[in-house]
């Protein structure tokens, strides 16, 4: 079989990575697996696309099954055709089936990896190493983990040629995937990110993140007006229908300009890359980590695990995902079918050794895909009180979680004059 060689990579992770195995509290020998990165790819491809046709008018959606708004059927139908027909990465819908146009292969390069692989316990400053090894009966368990330094090479082929220039984009959308999300468990969170050491491309892929995030957005902008009518339920609608993003997107939108809170000119999609000269930085990423969870955000902040910060005076936290429960209090979904809903904010961490540079990797999406009823309770005489989802909430509490987060980063750079717009790099 004839092939076109796109893309080799070596990479390192550079936090502790849980990708499991055919037992979740066991470790692949292999370390990384293809599906693991194929999942990252497939997941970034569909919000490159999503975000273009948001912002073309081409992606509205509609409310459904509890969910404040998602994609209609025919929206998911031609983001199906875009990224699995059009940039080649395969799909199995109705209307498109096709295998993916690229072979993507993991080689370990270190030696005896299996003698590396450490129990949960080498690595308990991560909060969410520490909750995944607690059984049921919040006993602890032995869960394994690649811990850092594990190298790997990636090498993706083309098998055929389609459509050149979209399958070009598709092999940047990779390279842009493993920048701002890490693989396995906690991936949102910062576990499992991989430091790109090297790259080899048949195509000119920019040095610079803020290029290469630019290039990405303008290529996929460039290739939904090109091949719109390779997916015929693609359409455009009224402008002035749109409101937030049914699902999570790369747009260059605010939320003035879906009529959202006129009061808060907020980015649909903002990316941060938070750098100190004055602290270690593997120990700054392990604090960032933590700002998840309200008891070490708490420390950081108020040098006491209990307080009442913003998102808890607002009861907000919920936007950091759900479910948010622990002991009978927190958050819970009440609609029917509906339990989990992934963390908006995305965050990964680099060394010195990254080809796009070291630090905390920050990405903040808006959408209206949250569920629109979920339940408060908490302890004392404030037993329970019932929130009620709409748009302008969501993006205030995106609003009230950032400036949270900018004050916690504050504290963890030891700037006092700290502004996390400095940090931003794109849009």
């Amino acid at each position: 079989m004839s092939y076109t060689r796109d893309l080799v990579l070596e990479i390192t992770n550079s936090t502790p990575m849980l990708v499991g195995w055919y037992s979740p509290e066991l470790v692949d020998p292999q370390g990384l697996r293809a599906t693991e990165v194929k999942g990252v790819w497939r997941w970034w491809a569909r919000a490159v696309i999503g975000g273009a046709l948001f912002d073309e008018c081409m992606l509205v959606g509609e409310r459904s099954d509890g969910i404040l708004r998602k994609p209609t059927s025919d929206e998911i139908e031609s983001i199906s055709c875009l990224v699995g027909k059009i940039l080649g990465l395969g799909c199995a819908t109705r209307e498109c089936v096709e295998a993916s146009r690229f072979t993507l292969k993991i080689e370990t390069l270190t030696q005896d990896l299996e003698r590396r692989v450490r129990s949960i316990s080498g690595a308990e400053g991560y909060q969410r190493m520490k909750l995944l090894s607690l059984g049921e009966r919040r006993e602890r368990k032995l869960i394994n983990y690649i811990p850092e330094g594990a190298t790997f090479k990636v090498t993706v082929d083309r098998v055929r040629t389609r459509y050149g220039d979209a399958e070009d984009l598709a092999v940047k959308i990779l390279v842009l995937a493993l920048q701002l999300m890490g693989v396995g468990k906690g991936s949102r969170r910062g576990l499992g990110s991989l430091d790109l050491n090297s790259l080899d491309s048949r195509i000119t892929i920019p040095s610079e993140l803020r290029k290469l995030l630019d290039e990405v957005y303008n290529e996929a902008k460039d290739v939904v007006k090109k091949y719109a009518k390779e997916c015929p339920r693609i359409n455009v609608k009224p402008c002035n229908e749109r409101s937030l993003p049914p699902m999570p997107v790369m747009s260059k939108l605010t939320s003035k300009d879906v009529s959202v809170r006129a009061d808060i000119n907020f980015n649909i999609t903002s990316v941060y890359l938070i750098r100190s000269s004055s602290k270690d930085p593997q120990e700054m990423s392990r604090d960032i980590h933590n700002f998840f969870v309200r008891s070490e955000r708490c420390r950081k902040l108020y040098d006491n695990p209990k307080c009442y910060d913003w998102l808890r005076k607002n009861l907000e936290a919920w936007i950091l995902g759900l479910p948010r429960a622990q002991k009978g209090t927190g958050y819970e979904v009440t609609v029917k079918g509906i339990d989990r809903r992934a963390s908006p904010i995305i965050v990964s961490y680099h060394s010195e050794n990254n080809r796009f540079g070291s630090g905390v990797f920050v990405t903040s999406i808006l959408s209206a895909d949250w569920p629109i009823g979920m339940k408060w309770t908490g302890r004392g005489r404030d037993r329970g009180r019932n929130i009620i989802v709409n748009e302008e909430h969501i993006v205030s509490a995106m609003n009230t979680a950032l400036k949270e987060f900018e004050k916690f980063v504050r504290k963890v750079v030891m700037k006092a004059d700290y502004s996390l717009d400095r940090d931003r790099v794109w849009p």
